[in-house]
């Protein structure tokens, strides 16, 4: 027996040994795999042509006769029809993946086998290593340098904002070119979708872009390295690059007179607004490179439009039109272009404007006077108080000033003119185009209408309620459509004839942030209402979809700060579309957007939103505040008390809302009034934060209250019926199922009515991955109130413990991670539920921002498939005028990050993937682009060698266990066989006459017990002799 036991022993401890020994074995060769992969990998790099710098002397060219285009419109052939696969990015082909297939693990054997085995030899069977898993990468995205990048990655941003540029309209029509800071994207008319995409480089973004005149599948794209990129947007090549040296803000492309090259019009910023023409050639071109500078002026321009091949140039600013005409008509070189330029003052501050030149009447005899022969140019204005100016034929209008004036300079004032008014528009004018024929102007702005003005009548025709405001109007180039830009970030090509939409592109129309939103308030604190967080959730049946809160309307114009969200979008990440959008709230898209006091009517936001685990049940809070100037009656001559009162009629609703799968929608189920009642001051308390039951129907809420509720749902029964809806389906309410207050209730700060002051208590839930713990946290306010944690038993409804070790004064965040809490204060504190016991504490700096302040601003999440969470944190540099956010990713054993990397702009919302094995992180910036943080493919191959190694010590360790008992059961059976034969006792005889006598007993009753004894004796006891 103890020679068995040390051979065991031994037999383990070989075991463990080699087993180590297979696990660096392994180790090394992944890591051999992946280098020779790395090596072995080429990718295809496009060949482009040098930079070609602009020349300090440029030569003229010759001229050449050609004839005049009006309008803009440009006499070209189509370009031809080319296959959908050939409008892909970069034009370079796909790199297909190769794995090699393991091979499979060998049968356990059986006993008898280990019993042969064991016979044959004492020592244990090296253990086989498995086969290398051999990765061929695909094609390398460049990416930006980050902490610890071998194990995760950050993905290129999908969807942000489109530029406020006009959409450009292909020669045929059949697409339309939209660009976002960091892609020109091409659009098919009839399908909505998106057929190719033209990046810039990783560290610009797109500033404008414009369409060839003369090669209708080529466009200029000019970015913010001072580059201008000659795309051939049908086949996704580059053709030529150039460096301007200065960022170009609006661009038009002409056809330079007398040839058949291009003229590109540049409106360069810098010191000085700058207008350059600028004659770009490749090498295929037989004219050099060129450049001529017509104005430099003080003023910001806003808007560029050039007419009749460069005859006309008009330029808009915030108060004056400007109209240049070339002096030199003749000549056609680039160092002729030479313009005279004539300024007009407006009293109101000028949103748009748009020239048409008018082609005279030809004369019945065929000969023209000197007065027919004269150009015509009409022009369109439209201000800020939603007037649109017409000015006819305004040439002659300053011809007859200059002649009146007789040689004086004098800047002439818009009233002089006395221009024709059109006023319909209550707000400023957003966008305003002559149409092709030039008998209508198209304008629209906040009002979501689309007017159509007749210039003969005077009369306006409407198209109301579209989805957003209009920001910019386009007429294609037959004028069969018009192409509006919208306030939300979309765009619709309507039909001019029937004026129904036939496109609809739709984009990311989250909250977006611009730079004027993150000054300093007079106290010196930020401005924060613009960085608070959006509600953002993952379906967790569908782990490619991200849901989030949108406003109806963003108008760029308008300052009007913190718009509500009352809209809910669910974005597809793996095709990166949108995929639908409803509302969740009362809104103004079909009803008057105006009070009588002629007050914009505000909707109600969206303020948290959360999914089932199942992905059935979407859970909803929103809120709805008077408006200051509607609590006039109110006024006692307290402002405080005014205000109290005001916060005391805030509307809060939870709703939840099932899936409607036939639709494609969210139906509302059940709506809970006041869900955190204020009882001693009768107000409806706000809602702080929101989470689902991770294994559950329900859902938990905290509020002003500190009180958390938990929410569940019951099937509606009628008279022990069940009460059934559509499709015979149960209906279900939902009801409060348990609540716990929290200690020291304090509501003297519920009514704090700063503006310009954060909220001064933040609450956070957060559930344990079985749903039996939750995580309550409510923040402090000062350094003797410093806020706590609390752990709440879900199912006793108690608190089983406070956390007073961690400082929750600036509470940013709590979570459960397995068995550790995760709070996110002014630190990162990891600690350990099961042993009480702290793990580690990370300092985390925010730069530029106050303590108070982070509460808001910082963003943190947790995902239990890979047991790590993420932290986002902002960061602003001294005049806060440029914003970067720093990203986190940790596990719960090292204060050291597994990954870190900056990103532009700021984090607005952060969530992990869900779904079962989904690892990573979604986040949302405030240029409303999402990006996921995933890990890498590497990390990937070390995991699952590290489950294969768990795998096969547990293999090893139930087969050493297998032995043992063979081994103590053979054992045992030998020592019982030798006490058998070494016993001097016989098998015992039992005949039927024994067991009878026992039995029977003649007839005397027995007690079982007697029997049941006697039995054994007979069995047990000396056997007698066989009759």
């Amino acid at each position: 027996m103890a020679e068995t036991t040390a051979q065991l022993k031994r037999k383990r401890e070989s075991a463990i040994g080699l087993q180590k020994k297979a696990k660096k074995q392994r180790k090394s060769d992944a890591t051999a795999a992946k280098d020779a992969a790395e090596e072995a990998t080429a990718v295809a790099t496009p060949v482009t042509e040098p930079i070609k710098e602009l020349p300090q002397s440029q030569d003229k060219s010759k001229s050449k006769a050609q004839k005049l285009q009006a309008n803009g419109v440009r006499e070209q052939e189509s370009p031809k029809k080319k296959k959908h696969s050939e409008a892909q990015q970069n034009g370079v082909s796909d790199v297909t993946d190769t794995q090699a297939s393991p091979q499979s693990v060998a049968s356990k054997p059986g006993k008898k086998q280990r019993e042969s085995e064991k016979k044959d030899s004492k020592d244990v069977a090296k253990p086989e290593a498995q086969d290398k898993l051999q990765v061929a990468p695909a094609n390398k995205a460049k990416k930006s340098k980050s902490k610890s990048s071998a194990g995760w990655e950050l993905s290129s941003p999908q969807g942000g904002w489109f530029l406020p540029t006009d959409p450009v309209f292909s020669a045929d029509e059949k697409y339309l070119l939209l660009a976002n800071q960091k892609a020109l994207q091409i659009y098919s008319t009839d399908t909505s979708t998106l057929v190719g995409s033209l990046p810039t480089s990783q560290a610009a973004h797109i500033t404008a872009y414009a369409l060839s005149s003369v090669k209708p599948n080529q466009v200029y794209v000019a970015d913010s390295s001072k580059m201008i990129i000659l795309w051939d947007w049908v086949d996704g090549k580059k053709v030529g690059r150039w460096d301007i040296g200065a960022t170009i803000r609006n661009m038009t492309v002409i056809t330079q007179p007398g040839t058949t090259e291009d003229l590109v019009y540049c409106h360069e910023t810098g010191d000085r607004d700058i207008i350059n023409v600028h004659a770009l050639r490749t090498k295929a071109s037989q004219s050099q490179t060129e450049v001529k500078c017509v104005l430099k002026t003080n003023s910001s321009v806003l808007g560029l439009q050039v007419l009749l091949q460069g005859k006309y140039v008009i330029l808009s600013t915030a108060d004056t039109i400007t109209v240049g005409k070339r002096s030199k008509v003749s000549k056609t070189a680039v160092q002729d272009f030479e313009y005279v330029w004539r300024e007009l003052k407006f009293s109101k501050r000028v949103t748009t404007c748009n020239a048409y030149f008018r082609q005279p009447e030809v004369p019945e005899k065929g000969k023209k006077t000197a007065q027919e022969q004269r150009d015509i140019l009409d022009l369109a204005v439209g201000d800020e108080e939603g007037a649109i100016l017409l000015f006819e034929d305004i040439l002659a209008s300053f011809a007859a000033i200059e002649s009146s004036l007789k040689g004086k300079t004098r800047t002439d004032s818009a009233e002089d003119l006395r221009p024709k008014r059109y006023h319909w528009h209550r707000d400023a004018v957003g966008a305003v185009k002559w149409s092709l024929d030039g008998n209508y102007l198209i304008s629209g702005g906040d009002e979501t209408v689309l007017n159509i003005w007749q210039i003969a009548t005077g009369k306006c025709q409407h198209l109301p309620h579209l989805s957003a405001a209009i920001e910019n109007v386009v007429v294609s180039p037959a004028g069969s459509s018009y192409a509006l830009s919208l306030a939300n970030n979309s765009v619709i090509v309507l039909s001019t004839t029937e004026l129904e939409a036939k496109t609809n592109i739709v984009g990311i129309q989250t909250r977006r942030v611009d730079a004027e939103q993150l000054g300093e308030s007079k106290s010196g604190d930020l401005r924060n209402y613009a960085l608070i967080p959006v509600p953002l959730t993952v379906d967790p049946s569908n782990t490619q979809q991200v849901l989030f809160t949108v406003p109806s309307s963003q108008p760029r114009q308008s300052k009007e700060g913190l718009r509500p969200e009352p809209y809910l979008q669910t974005f597809d990440v793996a095709n990166q579309r949108p995929v639908a959008r409803q509302a969740l709230t009362r809104n103004n898209a079909t009803d008057p957007n105006m009070a009588p006091d002629g007050q914009r009517i505000i909707e109600p936001s969206v303020k948290l939103v959360q999914i089932s685990y199942d992905g059935q049940w979407l859970a909803t809070v929103d809120e709805w505040l008077l408006p200051q100037a509607d609590t006039a009656y109110l006024d006692e001559g307290n402002a405080e008390y005014t205000e109290e009162q005001r916060l005391l009629r805030r509307e809060v609703y939870l709703k939840i809302w099932r899936r409607d799968d036939k639709n494609g929608q969210w139906a509302l189920e059940t709506r809970i009034d006041a869900p955190h009642f204020l009882d001693d001051v009768c107000g409806n308390g706000r809602v702080l934060d929101l989470v689902a039951h991770p294994t559950a129907l329900g859902f938990a809420t905290i509020g002003e209250d500190h009180v958390v509720r938990v929410w569940r749902p019951k099937t509606r029964v009628r008279d022990g019926v069940v009460v059934r809806g559509a499709a015979n389906r149960g209906l279900v309410t939902w009801s409060l199922h348990r609540a716990v207050e929290l200690p020291n209730p304090n509501k003297l700060w519920l009514l704090d009515t700063t503006p310009d002051v954060l909220q001064s208590r933040f609450a956070r839930l957060a559930f344990s991955p079985d749903g039996s713990v939750l995580a309550a946290g409510m923040s402090g306010t000062s350094s003797e109130d410093r806020g706590l944690i609390h752990l709440i038993d879900v199912s006793g409804s108690k608190i089983q413990r406070s956390m007073v070790e961690i400082d929750a004064t600036t509470l940013c965040g709590v979570g459960i991670v397995g068995r550790y809490l995760v709070a996110i204060t002014d630190s990162i504190t990891v600690w350990d539920l099961v042993t009480d016991d702290l793990v580690y504490c990370a300092p985390m700096i925010a730069a530029g921002v106050k303590p108070l302040e982070r509460m808001a601003v910082v963003h943190f999440a947790v995902n239990e498939a890979d047991g790590t969470f993420a932290v986002s944190l902002p960061q602003f540099d001294k005049e806060r005028k440029k914003i970067t956010s720093k990203m986190f990713v940790y596990g719960t054993s090292s204060k050291e990050p597994l990954w870190s990397q900056s990103v532009p702009g700021v984090i607005l919302a952060l969530s992990a993937r869900k779904g079962e094995s989904e690892k990573g992180y979604i986040a949302l910036d405030s240029l409303s682009n999402i990006r996921t943080i995933s890990p890498t493919a590497s990390s990937l191959v070390v995991s699952a060698l590290e489950q294969a190694e768990e795998i096969e010590v547990q293999k090893i360790e139930v087969e050493m266990a297998e032995e043992v008992e063979e081994v103590q059961e053979d054992d045992a059976s030998t020592a019982f066989g030798d006490l058998v034969l070494d016993s001097d006792y016989d098998k015992p005889v039992v005949t039927q006459q024994d067991l009878e006598e026992i039995f029977h007993n003649d007839g005397a009753p027995q007690a079982p017990k007697d029997v049941f004894s006697a039995v054994l004796r007979l069995f047990g006891g000396v056997a007698k002799a066989a009759a």
